[in-house]
């Protein structure tokens, strides 16, 4: 009996701290989701064919399922890249994700794709969570899109959506 009781003990002293590494691993999680952008782009003719685009867009996210963190975010982008002969591969940007509670979270991205001067085009994204604020502190994550650029509803301004993922752990 008291070989039984040793045992016992010594097995919930070793098993209760693996229990509880176990539960504290973060979890990852994936969110499908819609951002749409009203960009105001800044061009820069450079060489025949060649057009340097900067560019600071505001939008919102809604996701798949209507809930999420990301669901109901504004975002904000700066970035810029350059177009020869209607392709670009080398944009980079950097923004943040502000949530429906005032939290932050930042990002950078790359991108490559097509544009056309009349609006339209098509263009792959691939991002990195890089921190964030408040409950979202040291969250980490990336996000994989495809960009759809639509004919403006003004001129001097462009309009996008951006379907795909933001996969993220938060500590």
């Amino acid at each position: 009996m008291n070989r039984f009781m040793w045992i016992l003990a010594v097995s919930f002293l070793v098993l209760i701290p693996l229990g509880m590494q176990a539960q504290a691993q973060p979890k990852e999680v994936t969110e499908a989701v819609t951002t749409t952008f009203y960009v105001t782009p800044k061009m820069l003719p450079l060489d025949e064919g060649r057009v340097r685009v900067n560019h600071e867009a505001i939008g919102i996210v809604l996701s798949d399922t209507g809930s999420g963190l990301f669901h109901g975010a504004t975002v904000r982008v700066l970035g810029g890249f350059t177009v020869e002969k209607g392709k670009y591969n080398d944009e980079q940007d950097w923004g943040v994700y502000t949530l429906q509670n005032g939290d932050k979270v930042f990002f950078t991205s790359t991108a490559a794709g097509e544009m056309k001067l009349e609006g339209g085009g098509e263009g792959k994204l691939t991002g990195t969570i890089t921190g964030g604020t408040g409950k979202c502190a040291g969250i980490k994550g990336s996000s994989t899109s495809t960009r759809q650029s639509l004919r403006p509803a003004s001129q001097g301004i462009a309009q996008v959506y951006n379907k795909g993922t933001i996969k993220y752990t938060l500590p």
